[in-house]
């Protein structure tokens, strides 16, 4: 299709510049790993026994992990990955946006990586694709964190009012929309996901710099493949689940957080007051208060 074409255009042809620049160079321990449809780019760091892996919500990218890696890496191996045609996970141009296509990949990537099994945290969107390979690989997610996603049905909603001229939604003129506007679109994003404005002008400087390198920004193409349909979770999530809300993500403020709970009817909520849209990175010490005590009372 067309739309995977516009995606995938710019990163396929730049792909061995962008790769041998400074998104391979910036932190040490990254790596990027061929899938075929996506060129996933990832870090690993730490010496603990256990793997946390935490998938990056666009258009935040590994970079902005600094702080919480320093907190975690004496007691945990750290992998952060950035999602398939997000960041610097540069897509094909023939990569598929659907919730199956997301699960295999990662479910690739991971069995690839061979530390599992894996602590898994998966924000927003994401956290359908982990719960779903979860339920299909419990031998590779042993825990599962998921962090401002509430039921599909409140997420659908959510879709809407992000984009309420339903521009984002139609094919090929969302994708081009976004190949100009994404520069923009950040800063307007984050202003309303973050719980400080300190946090706007370096969490935009993070991303914008990864922009000027080649970084993907996908999200039309998610909106139009992912975000569509019947629910996809279906199964019961046997794994020992947090999620974790951060009250100031003003993008939330009509969803039901109870409503998560449609994930894995036994997991705990967990609210932190101080923080937004991500909450792992806004208030990384409450954070892995929440994880730790989460973590330590599973084992």
């Amino acid at each position: 299709m067309l739309s995977e074409v516009i995606d995938g255009f710019l990163p396929t042809i730049n792909r061995k510049k962008i790769m041998n620049g400074p998104a391979s160079l910036s932190r040490d321990g990254i790596a990027f790993m061929d899938l075929g449809a996506a060129h996933i780019r990832y870090r690993v760091v730490g010496r603990g026994k256990q793997t946390l892996v935490f998938e990056t919500d666009p258009p935040i990218v590994i970079e902005h992990y600094d702080e919480l890696i320093n907190m975690l890496k004496d007691d945990f191996r750290i992998v952060i990955f950035e999602p398939p045609g997000f960041g610097f996970s540069l897509p094909s141009m023939t990569l598929k946006y659907d919730i199956d296509t997301m699960v295999n990949l990662i479910e690739k990537f991971l069995s690839q990586l061979s530390l599992g099994p894996y602590l898994l945290v998966a924000p927003c969107v994401t956290a359908f694709a982990a719960v779903a390979l979860a339920q299909k690989r419990p031998d590779l997610i042993s825990h599962l964190i998921l962090s401002q996603v509430p039921s599909w049905e409140q997420m659908l909603k959510w879709k809407v009012n992000r984009d309420p001229n339903g521009l984002l939604g139609k094919p090929v003129i969302g994708q081009l929309l976004l190949q100009f506007l994404k520069r923009k679109r950040t800063p307007d994003w984050l202003e309303k996901a973050l719980g400080n404005e300190l946090l706007l002008a370096p969490f935009n400087h993070i991303a914008q710099v990864a922009y000027s390198h080649g970084a993907s920004f996908s999200l039309a193409s998610a909106f139009q493949q992912f975000l569509k349909g019947p629910n996809p979770i279906t199964g019961q999530t046997r794994q020992p689940t947090l999620i974790v809300w951060g009250d100031l993500d003003k993008s939330h403020c009509e969803t039901c957080k109870h409503s998560s709970l449609e994930l894995a009817t036994s997991a705990n909520i967990i609210h932190i007051p101080e923080a937004g849209h991500f909450p792992e990175l806004e208030t990384p010490t409450a954070f892995v208060t929440h994880l730790n005590s989460f973590y330590r009372g599973t084992l």
